[in-house]
């Protein structure tokens, strides 16, 4: 079987994969290979926070956001039963926004922009093999349009999601599934603040709701557990039932419309730490290598970080010298976390934090004092402020914010610490291991 050759082949051209082949040098001979390019529906990776966007824009590719009827979305509403309050981007810097959007419609503009370099092979097929050699990954192979196909490159990416096939070839992968996010898209919807993203907490588990087009909210709810959701007419009656107790007036009817005439989407909310080992010749990248609960939009921020990062090691590399190549990949992975372990340290915590009634209340308390105590947080959560020191200095505050309590309600108060601590400490200890084993 004759193999094609090129310098880099991407599995899967989706956020990851398509974004870090189109940010190549045109020098470069590139094939992508994506299972599909038809518009694809899902209910996840549709919340840019604001470094995310500034991210693409540093990649040179914020173009691919236009067109595409995209809702800025400039800060959060957290509703608790009859009490909300609002944070905004720009208290932490004037102008700071984050973006709503259709997951496919974005995939499409990253697919056509792709379809658009002279130096890039997209094709849509499915790859069946990673083809090894004694020294590593040397390519792939290959189905498209019936025929198997060998082809060969000095770098093979594997950027195939969440669902990753390659992933157990090239990590030691421990993933975890906590939840599940039953969505929909709520029309016809008139809210007093339509540019803020709503994170309502008022019942067991967090409901997320925001913009991402210009008549579509995208609601998401949280079922905890590791098994998925029924799906049958009863378990839909309740969850319509049970939602609408939870949800704020000016919601119901939307999401009664929603119900009737939509099909509830359901994903599961994977949290995996980058655990990769060195096969030479291949990488890891995105939700292929690293995901975090979606709680708070942060896997584009850290996806496009990651490929900043890994293309910053690649810069000067020249493709026919195996050892830099090595050493370049090297570097991504012992490098990448300074600039994601915050974005993925507060997804994990603060959704256990809003399964937890003390802790949840404790933290609407905190955030609802403004100042620093929300826009701090929020800095965090938006992907501007990476420093780990930072988040947990807020993490505890929100725990220890009543000191008088250790007197008043020293049981209460101890509980709440103990909680924080049981909370934090193994998601810590995870994220401290090394992203290469």
């Amino acid at each position: 079987m004759d193999s094609e050759q090129f310098d880099i082949i991407v599995i899967g051209a989706g956020i990851a994969g398509g974004v870090f082949a189109a940010t190549q040098s045109k020098e470069l001979k590139i094939l992508v290979i994506e299972r599909t390019l038809s518009e694809q529906e899902r209910i996840v990776g549709e919340l840019m926070q604001p470094d995310g966007l500034a991210a693409l824009e540093k990649l040179n590719l914020g173009h691919l956001t236009e067109n595409i009827d995209a809702q800025t979305i400039t800060g959060y509403k957290l509703i608790k039963g009859n009490e909300n309050f609002a944070i905004e981007y720009t208290e932490i810097d004037k102008g700071i926004s984050g973006l709503g959007l259709r997951n496919g419609k974005f995939l499409l503009n990253i697919q056509k922009n792709l379809s658009n370099l002279k130096n890039v092979k997209l094709i849509e097929g499915n790859v069946i093999e990673l083809l090894e050699s004694e020294d590593g990954i040397v390519g792939v192979k290959y189905q498209s349009d019936g025929n198997t196909i060998e082809a060969k490159a000095k770098l093979t990416v594997a950027s195939d999601g969440h669902n990753s096939f390659f992933r157990k070839h090239l990590s030691k992968p421990e993933k975890k599934v906590e939840s599940y996010f039953m969505g929909l898209v709520l029309e016809d919807l008139k809210l007093e603040s339509p540019s803020l993203g709503n994170m309502i907490v008022t019942g067991d588990a967090p409901i997320l709701v925001y913009p991402i087009h210009s008549n579509g909210y995208r609601i998401l709810v949280d079922y905890p557990g590791e098994k998925p959701p029924r799906m049958g007419t009863k378990s839909i009656e309740k969850f319509r039932d049970d939602v609408s107790q939870i949800l704020p007036e000016e919601m119901i009817a939307s999401f009664h419309e929603a119900i009737k005439n939509q099909q509830v989407q359901v994903m599961p909310n994977h949290q995996m730490k980058a655990q990769a080992f060195r096969k030479k010749g291949a990488v890891l990248l995105g939700d292929s290598l690293n995901m975090r609960h979606p709680l708070t939009g942060g896997g584009m921020t850290a996806t496009f970080n990651d490929i900043i990062t890994l293309n910053s090691k690649l810069k000067e590399v020249d493709f026919q010298d195996e050892a830099q190549l090595e050493k370049a990949i090297q570097d991504y992975y012992n490098s990448r976390s300074a600039k994601v372990e915050s974005i993925n340290i507060l997804a994990n915590a603060l959704y256990k934090v809003f399964r937890d009634e003390d802790l949840k209340q404790a933290c609407f308390e905190y955030l609802q004092k403004g100042g620093e105590k929300s826009t701090g947080p929020l800095s965090i959560l938006a992907g501007i402020n990476k420093s780990k020191k930072y988040l947990l200095k807020h993490f505890f505050k929100v725990a220890m914010q009543h000191p008088t309590h250790f007197v008043t309600k020293p049981k209460k108060q101890m509980r709440l610490y103990k909680n924080a601590l049981a909370i934090i400490r193994p998601i810590l200890k995870d994220e401290e291991k090394p992203a290469i084993v």
